[in-house]
C-alpha cells in the first residue's frame, strides 16, 4: 500500500511540472496582433475575426483536460463504488461520453490551431477561411458540451439513487 503511495505521490510532482512547463509557454499564439494586421479589412470581416478570437486555444484546452480527468477519475473510482449493476452502467455510459467529450474537444483544440495557422499565413480568401474555421470550431465545441452534458446527468442519476 505504501509503495502506490509513494509512485502515485512521484507521478502528481511529474504532472505539475510538465502543467507548470506548458503554462510557461501558454502566451505562444499562432495568432500575433501584428502578423494579422491587414489594413484593407472589412467591417464584416473585422466582426468574424473578433468572434473567432473568442474561441482560442486557452479556452479549448481546459475543457479538453475536464473531459480527460473526468474520464481517468470515473475509471478508476467506478469499479470500487457501487456493485449495482445499474449504477455500473451509468457510470461507464459517463465514462464513455467523458471520452468522446475529450476526444471531440481534442479536435477543436488541433482545428482552432490549425485554422489559425491558415490565417497568419493564406494570402487569398481569408473570409472563406474564417467562417469555415468558425462553423467547424464552434460545432466541434458545442458537441463537445453535448458530451459533457449527457456525462453529468448519468453521474447525476447515481447519486439520485
Amino acid at each position: 500500500m505504501s509503495v502506490n503511495l509513494g509512485k502515485n505521490k512521484k507521478i502528481l510532482i511529474i504532472q505539475i511540472i510538465l502543467m507548470a512547463g506548458g503554462l510557461w509557454f501558454y502566451p505562444a499564439f499562432a495568432q500575433n496582433a501584428n502578423a494579422t494586421s491587414i489594413p484593407n479589412i472589412s467591417g464584416f470581416e473585422e466582426k468574424l475575426d473578433a468572434f473567432d478570437h473568442l474561441l482560442n486555444i486557452g479556452v479549448v484546452a481546459p475543457l479538453t483536460a475536464l473531459a480527460l480527468t473526468g474520464a481517468s477519475f470515473l475509471s478508476r473510482s467506478s469499479e470500487s463504488y457501487n456493485k449495482d449493476p445499474s449504477n455500473t452502467k451509468l457510470m461507464d455510459m459517463a465514462r464513455k461520453n467523458l471520452i468522446k467529450a475529450f476526444v471531440i474537444f481534442l479536435s477543436c483544440t488541433i482545428t482552432v490551431f490549425v485554422f489559425d495557422f491558415f490565417e497568419v499565413m493564406t494570402s487569398y480568401s481569408r473570409i472563406l477561411v474564417l467562417i469555415f474555421d468558425l462553423v467547424l470550431s464552434y460545432s466541434l465545441l458545442f458537441i463537445g458540451f453535448a458530451y459533457l452534458a449527457v456525462a453529468a446527468k448519468k453521474m447525476y442519476l447515481t447519486q439520485a439513487r
